[in-house]
């Protein structure tokens, strides 16, 4: 097999998008993420800090893409592709002194990927998150709250950061207030961000549209607070947002779910998303870290 390593997202994305739309709800991440940095490319606004994006393909002798590789340090390693590849990958990796925090992608491609790695480097696993990713053409029809969808504005970035974090805390990590609202500041400038309102104009819920592909747009961080959780705010939210998108012109829409919360699992089957891949992710822990991830029942 044969390695190539780009310089340009957008070279790799005119190389590698025809094989990624072929599943494109499913590669919605790495296509995503390509996409973006090849937006970032065209408006000279290129990553002012940190290393540059890792971009590779691995081909097979017929010039056949078996495997897809993307970092944007110090983020996670983003892969997909065939399992028949994960050793020449993770070798090469290697052999170049990459390093990578972590891997996040379709179960079992990261599942070989991440038990190589550690083979190869001698470090710990952690599963850090256990994920499906689900998809949607035509929504259900069900009961909805009243109320109406709207973007979040200028007036909205207090309380969108204050949820953002929430948010993070809750789902993934957690992200400080000023890297908060930074990001939502941009977010809410792009008119990515959504808030649903009850019929008395309180936002109860929000979603966020984000990685858009050929075909298809990403539903993600969907937040409601405590108060206003189990009265069908989210389902409502969700439900709003995508039929938007699909009125947009996108043939589908995805998003992503914890796979151990039934609650909300249950909730986009309700509106007709289904599930078509399982996502992990896993962390690195090498050196000391391995002690805490023993002591902590983490390391498998």
């Amino acid at each position: 097999m044969i390695i190539k390593k780009y310089i340009s997202a957008a070279e790799m994305l005119a190389r590698a998008e025809d094989v990624l739309t072929e599943k494109e709800a499913e590669n919605n991440l790495p296509l995503g993420l390509l996409k973006r940095l090849a937006k970032e490319e065209e408006n000279k606004n290129a990553r002012e800090e940190g290393e540059s994006p890792l971009l590779v393909l691995v081909e097979n002798e017929r010039e056949h893409i078996e495997f897809i590789m993307v970092q944007t340090p110090p983020q996670n390693l983003v892969i997909c592709g065939n399992e028949e590849a994960v050793e020449r990958a993770v070798l090469w990796l290697k052999e170049n002194k990459v390093e990578i925090p972590g891997v996040v992608g379709c179960k079992p491609v990261v599942e070989k990927f991440a038990n190589k790695w550690k083979d190869e480097t001698d470090c710990n696993l952690q599963l850090f998150m256990k994920q499906k990713i689900y998809k949607l053409e035509t929504l259900k029809e069900f009961p909805r709250k009243k109320g109406r969808l709207c973007y979040a504005t200028e007036d909205d970035i207090a309380l969108v950061t204050y949820w953002t974090q929430c948010f993070y805390e809750e789902a993934l990590e957690p992200k400080e207030k000023l890297q908060a609202e930074e990001f939502i500041m941009k977010e809410i400038k792009c008119s990515r961000i959504f808030l649903w309102r009850d019929e008395n104009g309180v936002p109860v819920s929000m979603a966020k549209r984000s990685r858009e592909s050929e075909n298809g747009v990403t539903v993600s961080l969907v937040y409601t607070p405590d108060e206003y959780k189990k009265q069908g705010y989210a389902t409502t939210c969700v439900a709003a947002m995508s039929e938007w998108l699909l009125k947009e012109g996108f043939k589908f829409c995805s998003l992503y779910t914890d796979a151990d919360n039934h609650v909300s699992n249950r909730v986009y089957l309700k509106i007709g998303y289904e599930p078509i891949a399982d996502s992990v992710e896993y962390r690195f822990i090498s050196g000391t870290g391995k002690k805490k991830a023993e002591d902590s029942g983490a390391s498998i």
